[in-house]
Formats: structure tokens, C-alpha cells, sequence
């Protein structure tokens, strides 16, 4: 059995689970407000191996491989953390499923599980310019993209709300015959393409298409669809 059957079985999680769902902005009541990145989507997970190593595993529905990280091995009795990927190297942690092999998700507050992590990650994960980077929501880079907004009620357990950012649109996008260069119809600017999964991404679109995308600056924008990544060969 692979660590990621064994954490399905163990815990009931795969790497499809959500723990935010989208709806329209609520009318009354008090919510817990956080940012959501326009970051890939997917888990960090602290486990052991087969050999008893302590590990750090990147997934999402896609692939699984591990990462370089420092933390501290006492949290490595299968912790599961959703993050949001906005580099190779840096991961914002929006919550935390399974904690050294307890589901604290399904027993406490959002506001509660935002306060802990931050205490967590400032005694447990450091990082150097060869690992990754572990950042709290209360401390974002500048220049952040957003997505939108999460919500979260005062009830244990329950799932966040997404409210989708309100400066997005749909943009009418051609291909021109400079590669990964996309023009915009209608409106000044172009596509910004950051990487290798966003230009593997546009070229699979063809010449012209619909995309959903919120302005980066005066002259370019940024795409809010997920963005697959880049197959990869993994063995575990």
C-alpha cells in the first residue's frame, strides 16, 4: 500500500477533499474572513515512510512527490495541511485537516485552527533558500493575487464558504505568433505567463478562447482557472 492509499484508509481523506465550497456572499451573520490566493490548490503532508523516514509530500489530485522541508519530526505522526501553492518553493497554509493523526478539523473553529497554526509555524518550520516555505495567511507576501474570499462561521466543523474576488472577468483571448504572447480583445494588456504549467496550460487552449482572469497591473493580467500541473514521473 503507498502512503497516499494509507492515509485515505487511516483518515477517510483523498486528495479531491474540500474543505470549502462556493456560494453567494451571505446576508446576515458574522463570519471569520481570510484571503484565498489565486495559488494551485492541493495538501502538505508530514508522514513516514515505509522505512520509518519522516517525509513532506506535496498532493493534489495530480501527482505526489516529496519536498525539502525543516520542521519539527513531532509533527510528522501524519499531519495533513491544505495549502496553496503561489511558487515552487512557497506554500500558504489555509487549514489543517489531520494533526499527529487526530482530526482537529472536526472539532474546533477555523478562527480557533487560523490562531494555532500561527503559533505552530513560527516554533516549528523554518526554511533556507533550498527548502520550501510554509507562510500563514497573516503574514502574505506583497503582491499577492487573490482569488476571493473565504468565510467561516463559528460552528466546529463546519466548511468555509468561498465568495469569488469581484474584480474577475472573462477575458476573450488570442494567441499570436510570438510564443506566450496573448493579446486581449477589447482591452490594452496581455497574459501574464509566469511559468511553465500556465504556457503548457495556454497552448492547449488554441488560438482564441475564454479566460477568467483579474488585472495584475496597467498592462497585464493573471489567470484565476486552475492551472494542472506539469506531469511529472513520481515513485514512491
Amino acid at each position: 500500500m503507498n502512503l497516499v492509499s494509507k492515509l485515505q484508509t487511516d483518515y477517510g481523506w483523498t486528495p479531491n477533499f474540500r474543505q470549502v465550497f462556493k456560494r453567494s456572499t451571505p446576508e446576515t451573520g458574522e463570519f471569520f474572513r481570510v484571503p484565498q490566493t489565486t495559488g494551485t490548490p492541493g495538501w502538505i503532508v508530514f508522514t513516514y515512510n515505509e522505512n520509518a523516514v519522516p517525509v513532506c509530500l506535496w498532493i493534489t489530485a495530480h501527482e505526489c512527490r516529496p519536498l525539502k522541508c525543516i520542521v519539527d519530526e513531532r509533527v510528522c505522526g501524519d499531519t495533513i495541511l491544505r495549502v496553496e501553492r503561489i511558487s515552487p518553493s512557497k506554500f500558504v497554509l489555509s487549514d489543517v485537516w489531520v494533526y499527529n493523526s487526530n482530526c482537529i478539523a472536526s472539532c474546533s473553529t477555523f478562527e480557533q485552527r487560523y490562531t494555532w497554526t500561527k503559533e505552530l509555524l513560527a516554533i516549528a518550520h523554518q526554511y533556507t533558500e533550498d527548502t520550501i516555505e510554509l507562510i500563514h495567511k497573516s503574514a502574505l507576501p506583497e503582491g499577492t493575487l487573490f482569488r476571493g474570499e473565504e468565510l467561516y462561521t463559528s460552528v466546529p466543523g463546519a466548511n468555509g464558504i468561498f465568495v469569488e474576488q469581484e474584480k474577475s472577468c472573462m477575458l476573450l483571448v488570442s494567441r499570436t505568433d510570438i510564443p506566450d504572447v496573448y493579446t486581449i480583445a477589447d482591452k490594452e494588456g496581455y497574459i501574464r505567463v509566469p511559468d511553465l504549467k500556465t504556457s503548457v496550460f495556454l497552448r492547449k487552449k488554441g488560438t482564441q478562447f475564454s479566460l477568467k482572469c483579474t488585472p495584475h497591473d496597467a498592462q497585464s493580467w493573471s489567470i484565476l482557472e486552475n492551472i494542472p500541473e506539469v506531469e511529472v514521473n513520481a515513485a514512491f
